[in-house]
């Protein structure tokens, strides 16, 4: 006997566990599914960006490599969109194949259910006549067969109706799960729809690619020279900053009240205030917000192949970001102005220190901040600056820790 419960509980538990199992994956499944679908309306928000740019290009006559990088932004846009589509697709084959195999079990147990419902109809018509079942009541041996005859006939009646809910029951979730498998049908069909179009476009794209890049490669002098003035600014721009960081851990060294910090080249000492800003800006890698509201990266970090120029090397201490006309840059943690530099007569420059993080802003028109501000998270510093011979407007951010540079595009929210 106690091996019979033992075995029934340790059964329980299976099925339990079984269960939980199921409804785990099954909500892991939607989970998945609604995080794909902001993704992709994410992804479908940034090619919308990405085509408002190339528009403002248009307006310039001349080809630029501003134009170049924003049509390649938007293939990796199209590409991690068509990749989100073929996911969003794979979940829900997976979903109409379960739909499937469960539409068959529930068919299954209907067509179990009317056969044993048949059974007792069978039955009951033989004994349709009440003689008949007083009869089987009055042939007992004795009044406790009697009375265990007329149960009989009491349950049978009972499960009779039992039978009737059963299948009233099951016929009624057999509907919902044909209707459900119709919805994921058309779903599937959408999302295949949608991944055709998508190629299509990409497909166009990337034709649009070649011609610019054939087009603008017959401007190779200007390219070259593009190229020496950019060098020649972004150097001119890395050693203000090196300066100015030089300058705040000269002040740090000096400073009685600083305690030492941890800092990545052990030159810095940093006070509790600046300790904790220091660690804020640690505690948000890959979390800061944008220094725009709005843009595409149309330059990474880093050394890369010059998108035009064969075995033209270019190296970008931060990154480039394409943003609408008018956009305003804003700082992408609290912090304190230690500099506003003007490294053209129409590139002004930013740096906000953060513990001690540096952030670098550059490429502003007016700037709407001083030295020695104290700024919040998403404070506007400036005006982004508008080329109108290019029809770009691109900000060039850099994050420092202390004389190290870091990768923004790893410290900012995707």
């Amino acid at each position: 006997m106690k091996k019979t419960i033992s075995f029934r509980k340790n059964c329980l538990s299976v099925c339990a566990a079984a269960f939980f199992i199921l409804l785990q994956s099954e909500l892991s499944a939607q989970d998945r599914k609604a995080e794909l679908e902001q993704t992709k309306q994410k992804l479908e928000k940034e090619i919308s960006l990405s085509n408002q740019l190339l528009e403002e290009t248009k307006k310039s006559k001349n080809l630029s490599l501003n134009e170049l990088s924003i049509l390649q932004s938007r293939i990796r846009q199209r590409e991690n969109l068509i990749a989100t589509l073929r996911k969003q697709l794979e979940i829900t084959e997976n979903k109409l194949q379960r739909t499937s195999r469960e539409l068959e079990k529930t068919e299954g147990t209907l067509a179990g259910l009317k056969k044993e419902y048949a059974q007792m109809i069978s039955f009951a018509y033989k004994n349709r006549n009440g003689l008949n079942q007083l009869m089987f009541v009055f042939a007992a041996d004795d009044f406790n067969q009697a009375y265990r005859r007329l149960k009989y006939l009491q349950q049978y009646s009972a499960l009779r109706q039992n039978q009737i809910a059963r299948m009233n029951e099951t016929q009624d979730k057999l509907s919902k799960q044909k209707l459900q498998l119709e919805a994921e049908k058309s779903e599937k069909i959408g999302l295949l729809d949608a991944e055709r179009k998508q190629q299509l476009i990409l497909a166009a794209e990337k034709a649009q690619i070649d011609q610019t890049v054939k087009k603008i490669s017959q401007q190779e002098k200007n390219l070259q020279a593009e190229i020496r003035d950019k060098e020649q600014a972004a150097l001119r721009l890395k050693r203000q900053i090196e300066a100015i960081i030089a300058e705040e851990i000269a002040k740090n060294q000096s400073n009685k009240n600083a305690k030492p910090g941890i800092s990545k080249d052990k030159l810095m000492t940093l006070t509790p205030e600046e300790q904790l800003l220091s660690n804020s800006f640690t505690q948000n890698r890959g979390r800061l917000p944008w220094p725009v509201e709005r843009g595409v990266v149309s330059s990474y970090f880093g050394k890369q192949n010059h998108p035009v120029l064969k075995k033209v090397i270019i190296n970008n201490n931060g990154i480039d970001i394409a943003c609408p006309a008018g956009s305003k840059a804003r700082a992408v943690l609290e912090g304190v102005v230690v500099s506003v530099n003007k490294i053209t007569p129409t590139n002004n420059a930013v740096i906000i220190r953060h513990g001690d993080y540096f952030t670098v802003y550059s490429n502003l028109d007016h700037v709407s901040v001083q030295r020695g501000d104290k700024v919040n998270t998403r404070q506007d510093i400036g005006k982004v600056h508008s080329d109108k011979s290019e029809g770009k407007t691109e900000l060039h951010f850099e994050i420092w820790q202390g004389k190290t540079l870091l990768n923004p595009s790893l410290w900012l929210a995707e």
